[in-house]
């Protein structure tokens, strides 16, 4: 018996007819529950991880991936600029969230040739997400060519 048939009976039928023969709860109803609750499951464990990855500091390698950003913002041709890998120097003070970051970078000259040059920089963390620019402050940056032997 389907459920608008049941509505349709008055009471006398209804008491006629046994407990199994009436309709039972639908089974959209069901998976709307089931579907609620593994969605707030789901919602809470997204937000547990980006509050673990928003509340810690960055390490040194991700504030060489931000330096990185800010100096090819500096550079008239970002796009032909190469960066080591890992060469660089840092000094972080954790307290004051200071990053202070050194290495080399290869860009091209006038002349069309790469020439290696230094650079340094340092980076105030101001909390968030340390992947977005606005989580940083630069309070000095410089760019020098690499003396000639």
């Amino acid at each position: 018996m389907k459920y608008s048939e049941w509505k349709t009976l008055d009471a006398d039928e209804r008491k006629n007819i046994s407990w199994h023969r009436r309709p039972h709860i639908r089974t959209a109803t069901l998976f709307t529950i089931v579907f609620a609750i593994t969605f707030i499951v789901v919602i809470m464990g997204i937000s547990k991880n980006s509050t673990v990855h928003l509340n810690r500091k960055p390490t040194s390698k991700e504030a060489f991936a931000m330096a990185k950003e800010f100096v090819k913002e500096k550079l008239k041709q970002p796009e032909k600029a190469v960066f080591p890998n890992t060469g660089f120097k840092f000094i972080i003070d954790t307290t004051a969230n200071i990053y202070q970051l050194q290495s080399t970078i290869k860009i091209e000259n006038n002349g069309g040739k790469l020439e290696q040059s230094n650079w340094e920089i340092k980076m105030l963390y101001t909390d968030g997400d340390w992947a977005e620019k606005n989580s940083w402050q630069v309070k000095y940056l410089n760019i020098d060519p690499q003396p000639k032997n």
